[in-house]
């Protein structure tokens, strides 16, 4: 989305309106634009900011560096920076009409037009529209105007051939931020919405749906992230300071999962975690989603750990019995009392190789295939009291309400929620309490890796 503003601002003439109330992110979407441009000619004008404030509120602009010298200048990048505060508007349209004269392929942004306009009348008004609008092709300008009133935004909406609307709101307590593409004449928009942050003073869009090739050519055995002393990694750096640095031995996490999250993005989640866990040979017990058979099950993951450590160090339970027998599928009953017997069996046999086990439940599922009401037996209580005990991982996933669910969620020291917000994938926890994050889920190292961007 990002880029295909920038290429709509690198033709000549075009104007992009940006609209959104004070403190949605305007100006610093404007600065990411003028950084963002090479070779044009870059010119800011503010209306709110002096730009001794302005390097200051965003220290990553002052990046000039002499060529010549190798001396850092505390200059920036901006080419021209003009304090609009103080000038009047004949001063404003001497400026703009030097900039269209001197043919020179720039960028213009006017941050704000409130502002520029504030000592104006009708008259002044309309020469600066002119001033700014017109003859931009011959001039080589694209300009950025930025707009806080939404009579000013209707005024100029007919004149402009972009508008960018950005917005804040809030997802249960959590800010989220948004932008929204409204007109991009002459280009076609594929997604019309998004998420960004402005973690650390950038502006930055949230990746749109997974990055993932069609097909990973060359899948490597993904590399750890080791666990701390007395605690796992859930196989992300982001993801466990989000918790706090990492999961205490024992504890139970619970992922709720909203329906706008596709099979495929949990399944490539859950394979990370899984394969940390694996390759630091920790065995695994997996109850897979209805969506996928032991089969997939087992394929995918193998692509991350191997054939060898899914035989030895991973049990994949199955309710289709007429599959072929693997050492690595454990073939249910769908009688909870028979189950419940064979899947201890099973956990007990995993821990000859590690009392630190990992246990990676899809809640769903095992409603589906037991019922209800009959996932309340005491057996169940007494196991998952065992699970605690043998200091493992203990990690349900869940989509839809239930007692299990439930039962799940009054013991768990973690709680976290995924969803689909605006094509983008979102995490945050609710026990404990965190901001919002975006999913960069990507396989750029030839096996699933995640990084988070928190939303501020």
């Amino acid at each position: 989305m990002f880029d295909l503003i920038l290429k709509f601002l690198q033709t000549p003439g075009q104007v992009l309106l940006v609209q959104g109330p004070p403190g949605s992110g305007k100006t610093t979407f404007a600065l990411e634009i003028l950084n963002a441009l090479e070779e044009t000619h870059k010119i800011y004008a503010s209306s709110r900011v002096a730009p001794a404030r302005l390097r200051q509120h965003f220290p990553w602009i002052d990046e000039v560096i002499d060529t010549m010298s190798g001396r850092t200048a505390r200059a920036s990048w901006i080419d021209e920076l003009h304090d609009l505060r103080r000038v009047e508007p004949d001063t404003i349209f001497n400026q703009v009409l030097r900039l269209k004269h001197s043919k020179q392929r720039a960028v213009l942004v006017v941050d704000s037009w409130e502002g520029a306009i504030r000592n104006t009348n009708d008259e002044g008004r309309k020469m600066l529209e002119s001033a700014i609008l017109s003859e931009l092709d011959e001039s080589k300008v694209s300009v950025v105007i930025v707009v806080e009133d939404s009579r000013h935004a209707s005024d100029l909406g007919y004149l402009v051939d972009g508008i960018v609307t950005v917005d804040q709101s809030e997802l249960d307590g959590r800010r989220v931020r948004t932008i929204a593409m409204n007109k991009l004449r002459g280009f076609s928009v594929p997604t019309k919405r998004g998420i960004f942050s402005l973690d650390n003073a950038r502006f930055t869009i949230l990746p749109n749906g997974l990055r993932q090739p069609a097909t990973i050519t060359n899948p490597r055995t993904l590399e750890v992230v080791p666990h701390p002393s007395g605690a796992f990694s859930l196989g992300s750096q982001d993801m466990d300071r989000m918790l706090g640095g990492s999961v205490p031995r024992g504890a139970f996490l619970l992922i709720d999962v909203d329906s706008s999250v596709s099979p495929v993005e949990i399944r490539i989640i859950l394979n990370m975690m899984r394969a940390n866990f694996i390759n630091q040979n920790g065995p695994c017990v997996i109850v897979p989603t209805a969506a996928y058979s032991s089969d997939t099950v087992a394929e995918s993951l193998s692509k991350y750990v191997g054939w060898e450590a899914i035989d030895e160090r991973v049990r994949i339970l199955e309710y289709n019995q007429s599959l072929a027998p693997k050492k690595w599928r454990l073939v249910m009953k769908s009688n909870l009392s028979d189950d419940v017997k064979t899947f201890a069996h099973a956990w007990d046999e995993m821990a000859k190789i590690s009392p630190h086990r990992m246990l990676d439940i899809n809640v769903d599922k095992a409603v589906q295939v037991y019922g209800r009401d009959e996932l309340s037996v005491p057996g169940l209580t007494e196991l998952g009291a065992n699970m605690r005990d043998t200091e493992g991982l203990n990690l349900a996933i869940s989509s839809t309400d239930s007692k299990l669910r439930d039962q799940w969620l009054s013991v768990v020291d973690y709680h976290l929620k995924i969803k689909n917000a605006d094509g983008s994938l979102v995490i945050y926890g609710v026990k404990p309490f965190t901001p919002l994050y975006g999913v960069d889920l990507n396989f750029e190292k030839g096996y699933p890796e995640l990084n988070l961007i928190q939303i501020v």
